[in-house]
């Protein structure tokens, strides 16, 4: 039986030496996460550390395998006695048990001819393209401004990159991603066979970070990952999963020259901080993959949690936290450490399954990410030497926010496109 909701157990990795004999294995158990220390001297294959246990990928108690170029592991179920035979290895750096994932929502001028606008958006895309701390108007309307750069290699608004969300799938359908027939827009993969988005979430998120009108980057092509059920939750495993198939196909489309670079986007948040997909998220950085994720809407810590657990000062993600109108951090989200910048997250329009126009209103840190991941894509498709370098993007993300007062006497940073700082000092951004 897996983990109650939200409940983590992490096994503390010791080295004993020699492994001792297998016995035959004890089906059942909760379902265990194993990580293969990339550093160990010989690195085993997974059938290897399997055969260990008396297991094999074929067994009905191995879940997953994860099999990329950025780390090897597997998802199973397991008793005490393949636990205890883990424990003994020293070339496994994890050995964790499965834990629930939710989605993370709260449900309630002139300018140079080298910068582009789009009428008739939410506001949340006209904040993130001006330096005014807070929007005038009523934040259900459509009647806001994004102003946006034009590249010289004309890779505006995404154009070349990929885009990869993972979190309840998408209503690919959507007008929001049927208006540009020269990118794609697809579900590329799924933990349980469907396809679909019941919950809306994904669909949501998808459309703020790349969908026409409502998007941020409207020309990246998007990906689908569906991690996480009809009701928004899931387990770390199919995370995990999921982060997976994003290093492959990233991987694969680099190689082919399909793409100019990838961003993973992760609305999501476990109750506790989960080694790993810390791991797994480490190991996509340094693959080559943007990683943006949302900080979690406890008003807490943002370290108290994953992803957010793996961005700020504490790791190599882009962590975002949620603002409103005001300018103000937002009441739900979470703070610290560990969060590199704020973007708009209450009452964002975007994308709904049920009809191809189709539009909802939510709030909620995992509204804020998306934003950023639009951004990241924008930077992506318009510069090369911040598209191969996830650490200097992330450093350009935290430089160019905008610095202001939260509202509650300390100092936070909202995320910016660069288009006033470009136009008003030259600087050769996007």
């Amino acid at each position: 039986m897996k983990s109650s909701l939200l409940a983590l157990a992490i096994l503390t990795v010791r080295t004993y030496g020699a492994t001792p004999p297998v016995a035959a294995h004890q089906s059942g158990g909760a379902e265990h996460i194993v990580i293969i220390d990339r550093d160990a001297p010989i690195q085993p294959h997974v059938a290897e550390v399997l055969e260990r246990l008396a297991l094999s990928e074929a067994h009905p108690d191995v879940r997953l395998v994860f099999n990329n170029s950025a780390f090897r592991g597997f998802a199973a179920s397991m008793k005490s006695h393949c636990l205890d035979l883990l424990a003994n290895m020293s070339d496994i750096s994890v050995v964790e048990e499965a834990t629930s994932i939710g989605r993370q929502l709260v449900i309630p001028r002139q300018v140079s001819p080298s910068y582009g606008t789009r009428p008739h958006v939410p506001w949340g895309l006209q904040r993130i393209s001006s330096t005014s701390s807070t929007v005038k108007g009523k934040a259900q309307s459509m009647d806001y401004t994004y102003t946006y750069p034009v590249a010289p290699n004309g890779q505006d608004l995404g154009a070349g990159a990929d885009i990869y969300i993972l979190d309840t799938g998408i209503y690919t359908q959507h007008q929001a991603f049927q208006s540009n027939p020269n990118r794609q827009v697809q579900m590329a993969w799924t933990y349980n066979g469907d396809f679909s988005d019941v919950d809306g979430h994904g669909t949501h998120v998808a459309g703020t970070a790349g969908g026409a009108m409502v998007g941020v980057a409207s020309n990246a092509n998007v990906f689908g990952v569906k991690a996480l059920d009809s009701e928004g939750g899931g387990w770390s495993s199919n995370v995990i999963a999921g982060i997976d198939y994003i290093i492959q196909s990233h991987d694969a489309r680099m190689a082919g020259g399909n793409t100019l670079g990838s961003v993973m986007s992760m609305s999501l948040a476990s109750a506790e901080p989960v080694q790993a997909i810390s791991s797994a998220i480490d190991a996509a950085v340094q693959a080559g993959i943007h990683t943006v994720v949302a900080a979690g809407n406890s008003n807490k810590d943002a370290c108290s949690a994953s992803p957010a657990a793996s961005g700020g000062l504490q790791g190599p993600a882009i962590t975002v936290g949620a603002v409103g109108m005001t300018g103000k951090r937002s009441s739900f989200s979470n703070y610290g450490d560990c969060v590199d910048v704020y973007a708009p997250g209450e009452d964002i329009i975007s994308a709904w399954p049920g009809g191809k126009e189709m539009v909802n209103s939510l709030s909620g840190t995992s509204m804020a990410t998306p934003h950023v991941t639009g951004v990241v894509a924008g930077l992506i498709g318009g510069n090369a030497t911040l598209a191969g370098s996830p650490g200097e993007m992330k450093e350009w993300i935290r430089m160019m926010a905008l610095a202001q007062g939260d509202g509650k006497g300390g100092m936070m940073s909202v995320v910016s496109n660069g288009v006033k700082a470009e136009f008003e000092e030259g600087m050769i951004g996007i």
